[in-house]
């Protein structure tokens, strides 16, 4: 059985626990925080409790097509979720697609990006991770600006494409390729490379 453990300068990206259930529970079934992720928004405890046991589950897998870690600060503050789902496997290797969420109390912060990249990291030289996709609400700039700052490219925008809560809205989509992360990474000047991430598995 594979446990990641990822680590930040500031961070910790860890596996979940049966003892998150709390935390996990008060975030994801709040609305203002699921508001734009709501195939994730539970309306009750029993449906958080499923959520987190599927997220457990999913480390026993011999062939994980689910990565769902916790983020938290190294001072053990409960930051949020984040994670990746297996979208194909080829011999190309993984397509996979990326989520997060937070509490709203240690946004603007940093935090996201900084667990985005370390998790990019880990799918790109661990996980046999070929490409990573990540799409937003039009209007859910927040995470727009997260997936750019950690390289990720616009590919388009599908209007009036769902009905999200109260209204049609658009979708933007994103992707980054192994080989442009690696380009990225080799691109930057060693005044702009902080500290390693460190991870174990």
């Amino acid at each position: 059985m594979k446990r990641i453990r990822i680590e930040t300068p500031r961070l910790i990206l860890r596996e979940y626990e049966w003892a998150d259930l709390h935390h996990h529970h008060t975030l994801i079934s709040d609305p203002s925080i699921m508001y734009y992720i709501q195939d994730v928004f539970t309306h009750s405890l029993a449906e958080s409790r499923e959520n987190l046991r599927q997220a457990i589950l999913a480390i026993a897998e011999p062939s994980r097509s689910k990565v769902y870690l916790v983020i938290q600060t190294k001072s053990g503050a409960y930051v949020g979720g984040i994670g990746y789902t297996v979208s194909e496997q080829s011999p190309a290797g993984k397509r996979v697609e990326i989520g997060y969420f937070t509490d709203p109390q240690f946004r603007g912060k940093g935090y996201v990006s900084e667990a985005l990249s370390a998790l990019m990291a880990y799918a790109f030289t661990q996980d046999g991770v070929y490409r990573i996709d990540g799409t937003c609400i039009q209007e859910n700039f927040r995470s727009a600006r997260v997936m750019e700052r950690c390289g990720m490219r616009p590919e388009g925008v599908r209007r009036a494409y769902e009905w999200h809560v109260e209204s049609l809205k658009g979708r933007c989509y994103y992707g980054l390729l192994m080989e442009e992360w690696k380009e990225d990474r080799n691109g930057r000047s060693k005044s702009d490379t902080t500290t390693e991430e460190r991870t174990t598995i």
